[in-house]
């Protein structure tokens, strides 16, 4: 599968304090980005997530290193055709309507205006926003001007989408309605670029995952293979066995009553869950059930976070 996007060795410093002295606050990232994959970037408010998406999207050149979206550099026009992006924090003039502010966007990035007219409709259907096309920005929840601002990033449809902290300020039904957009723009064949401090909103929809921490990257690659990388302990459940018995299983942790009236425990290896397993059977206990519990990338961001 080729990349849509390649960031290589990238470094990026800024000049700050009386002194203008050079503090660097990205330190030689690398990754790819797959075509059609639903690729997250996790870390930390102040990691450096914001810094290289304005990179990617060419705002920014890097101090060093090289970012290349479909081949192009990514400060090149026809780089930037490629991409559509909503930054953490928009500013929409919210006198306008949705449908003129799409209007407005659409003609700064040169469209015409038989393209915008065609488009409009389409996008704002897209995003579920056709009801309020003709509703001012200033009336708008913070779901809907998410929405919209996907909505203006779709208008000159492009195949490579980046959104930065798109699910910021949302509530619970907010977040699972912005989880549920992206998974349907994927599925037309979008790239998804998008970047989040909220761990569960990365780990339920993304197929890739990059982490980054104070500018460096510290994990990159297929979702399945990072929570892999954990290790695996396991759940195990019975009835038929003392609670006071059940503890004298030297294998098992954390064991405690559960409301079925039986007991349950966690075991740390695949050895050690075959083992407690024989102990149960030969003392005649019924068992509920085995459930591996495969780590989390929480329980990986604060095991990198440590080292």
């Amino acid at each position: 599968m080729s990349a849509i996007l390649q960031v290589e060795s990238v470094k990026q410093s800024f000049r700050t304090g009386f002194w203008m002295t050079h503090v660097e606050v990205l330190h030689g990232v690398s990754l790819e980005v797959p075509k059609g994959c639903i690729f997250g970037f996790l870390g930390a408010n102040g990691a450096g997530k914001t810094t290289l998406i304005q990179l990617i999207v060419g705002l920014r050149q890097p101090t060093s290193g090289t970012v290349r979206i479909g081949g192009y550099d990514a400060v090149s026009p026809m780089a930037k055709a490629k991409i559509g992006y909503l930054p953490e924090r928009p500013y929409f003039h919210d006198h306008l309507t949705g449908e003129g502010l799409l209007k407005y966007f659409g003609t700064l990035s040169g469209m015409t205006s038989s393209q915008i007219q065609a488009r409009t409709p389409k996008v704002l259907n897209e995003v579920g926003m056709s009801h309020a096309r003709k509703l001012e920005l200033r009336k708008y929840s913070k779901g809907m001007l998410q929405r919209i601002g996907i909505a203006q990033a779709l208008l000159h449809d492009p195949e490579f989408l980046v959104l930065d902290e798109p699910m910021s300020g949302l509530d619970p039904m907010g977040r699972k309605e912005m989880r549920e957009l992206i998974l349907r723009l994927a599925s037309e064949g979008r790239t998804i670029f998008f970047s989040s401090h909220v761990i569960p909103d990365v780990e339920a929809i993304c197929e890739q995952v990059a982490v980054i921490q104070k500018g460096r990257l510290i994990g990159c690659g297929p979702i399945g293979k990072f929570l892999s990388d954990g290790p695996i302990q396991t759940e195990i459940a019975f009835t038929g066995l003392e609670l006071s018995a059940a503890k004298k299983i030297s294998e098992l942790e954390n064991i405690r009553a559960i409301p079925e009236g039986g007991v349950r425990g966690i075991v740390s290896s695949q050895k050690e869950t075959t083992a407690v397993l024989k102990k149960l059977l030969a003392e005649e206990a019924k068992v509920l059930w085995v459930t591996p519990i495969r780590p989390s990338l929480e329980d990986l961001f604060h095991k990198e976070s440590k080292t």
